[in-house]
């Protein structure tokens, strides 16, 4: 997975090993992880690699995968968007996102997935690409609706303790913008 995407002030890339420490620090923080996975902070950079790991493996082959996010001006890791491909608890491309709690509120997350948006349906050609929150996560809400998912209700996944908000995105006009 050599694509990298860019927008006005990130650069999506690929994960590299290096990485680990970064997306580490950016982890452990319990507020950032509040509404990911089980809600805790990551404990040691292993799992930091763990991850790492297991995203590059899902990704071997394909054209998209979880990319990590970089500052422009910076050169800052800040967080992580990108595409989880099909597996048994979620049948269709998945669209996901995280970002460092002192990069909250720039506008990053809808920047960085209206880029990955766009490159699903636009180079991949995606009919579709769906997403699932926490249901008390109302920004991680907002942006998705900012990008034109829509809300398909409450469902519960398999490994999960409580339903997600399940939201849809389908291929649109080439004519109409993702939000950017």
């Amino acid at each position: 997975m050599a694509v990298a995407l860019e927008t006005e002030r990130l650069i999506l890339r690929p994960w590299a090993g290096e990485d680990a420490a970064a997306l580490f620090e950016m982890c452990r923080d319990a507020e950032t992880m509040r509404y990911v996975g089980d809600g805790r902070p990551w404990a040691g950079v292993e799992r930091a690699r763990e991850w790492l790991a297991r995203k590059a493996a899902a990704s071997a082959g394909r054209e998209f995968g979880k990319w990590a996010v970089v500052e422009k001006g910076s050169g800052r890791l800040v967080g992580s968007c990108g595409f989880d491909p099909p597996s048994e608890t979620m049948p269709e491309v998945e669209l996901g996102y995280l970002f460092a709690r002192d990069s909250w509120g720039r506008g990053y997350a809808t920047e960085a997935a209206g880029a990955c948006m766009r490159f699903a349906f636009d180079a991949l050609r995606l009919p579709r690409v769906v997403a699932r929150v926490s249901p008390a996560n109302t920004p991680s809400r907002r942006v998705l609706e900012k990008l034109g998912f829509d809300f398909e209700g409450l469902r519960r996944f398999e490994g999960t303790d409580e339903p997600d908000a399940f939201y849809v995105a389908r291929r649109r006009d080439p004519q109409t913008p993702y939000a950017d």
